[in-house]
């Protein structure tokens, strides 16, 4: 039988996500609040750490992983029998925001960027799959974990709270806001493009000759993340062009045919989500005056800057994503070519 009501079927994902994690979280978390192996966290590490929870003991890292996985297994429980309570959408909302935007780290962003590349490699014979298996440690498999609860939690609490993307009116606000957005978003992969280019090709954009030699092996790793930010930004022009709510005439098969409105919108958020958090953490580091990037980054204004307007970058493309997905609501609003 079906215990889910009616409507609901969009939030059975998310739902048997949380049940699982919340299982497996509840059991783990105890058995590191008491001392068990796999913790994995730097615990108790003096200053800032990546994680929020480095500088804690693994008895209070674990207990806070319990805990949450008791709310987690509370708001799936309770999702089943429809929209969530106000309060209890808010704390779940808290929750995934913790659970996906506060606690992972640079991690999942360098996973999420270099594990497709490496695999490519790998099959072409430039690489060893063995390299990819480096890459997937169970500390950053626990942050892509964390995340995708904390993704859940977001959306089921999201979900109950907001009701507004179908009201009459909305369609012309959100494309306003989305547009401005959206700008942000795509304004900020730019600049930070334009310095790791620089620096590829010799120009010492924001940094000192001396630096720029000091790091010439490695920029080919910034100037690779910068292409993606590149590809991102364009991609995120179609969020207020036509093009994003129409497959482009040189989309072999689709051309001309609507584009789901909810592909452009999780693809967005996916990549908001791990570019936020990897901010957070180069903000959070570079406050405390850890060190943030190679050896003597530190008086090199280019070589730190960029990075503390990613979270910027990410919350305004969620926004734009959010926007988007508003819009295409209202088909009065739809954008002309």
């Amino acid at each position: 039988m079906n215990t889910f009501p009616p409507g609901s079927r969009r939030t059975i994902v998310p739902v048997l996500i949380l049940v699982v994690w919340s299982v497996s979280y509840l059991a783990l978390g105890l058995l590191w609040a008491f001392g068990g192996p796999g913790y994995p966290f730097d615990a108790g590490r003096a200053g800032a750490g990546d994680i929020l929870l480095d500088p804690l003991p693994a008895a209070a890292g674990g207990g806070l992983l319990a805990m949450s996985a008791l709310v987690a297994g509370a708001v799936a429980v309770l999702a089943t029998r429809g929209p969530l309570h106000r309060a209890l959408a808010v704390v779940a909302v808290v929750a995934g925001v913790g659970l996906a935007v506060l606690l992972p780290d640079v991690r999942v962003m360098m996973t999420a960027g270099y594990l497709p590349v490496m695999l490519v490699a790998a099959l072409a014979g430039q690489a060893e799959f063995s390299m990819i298996a480096t890459m997937l440690t169970w500390p950053t498999v626990n942050l892509l974990i964390l995340m995708a609860a904390g993704v859940s939690l977001m959306f089921l609490g999201t979900r109950a709270l907001i009701g507004g993307f179908g009201r009459p009116g909305g369609g012309a606000g959100a494309l306003r806001i989305g547009r401005y957005a959206t700008a942000v978003a795509v304004a900020v992969p730019v600049v930070y493009a334009v310095t790791r280019f620089g620096w590829l090709l010799g120009v010492p954009v924001g940094i000192s000759d001396q630096f720029l030699a000091h790091i010439a092996e490695i920029t080919p790793i910034g100037a690779g993340l910068s292409t993606l930010g590149l590809l991102g930004a364009f991609l995120t022009v179609g969020l207020v062009r036509p093009w994003g709510e129409n497959w482009p005439r040189w989309v072999p098969f689709l051309r001309g045919r609507p584009i789901p409105a909810r592909l452009p919108v999780c693809a967005a958020l996916a990549a908001a989500l791990p570019i936020t958090s990897a901010g957070l953490m180069y903000a959070r580091k570079k406050l405390t005056g850890e060190q943030v990037g190679p050896a003597g980054a530190a008086d090199e204004l280019g070589a730190w800057l960029p990075e503390m307007l990613w979270p910027l970058w990410g919350v305004a493309l969620a926004v734009a994503a959010l926007a988007y997905l508003a819009r295409r609501r209202h088909p009065a609003h739809a954008l002309r070519p």
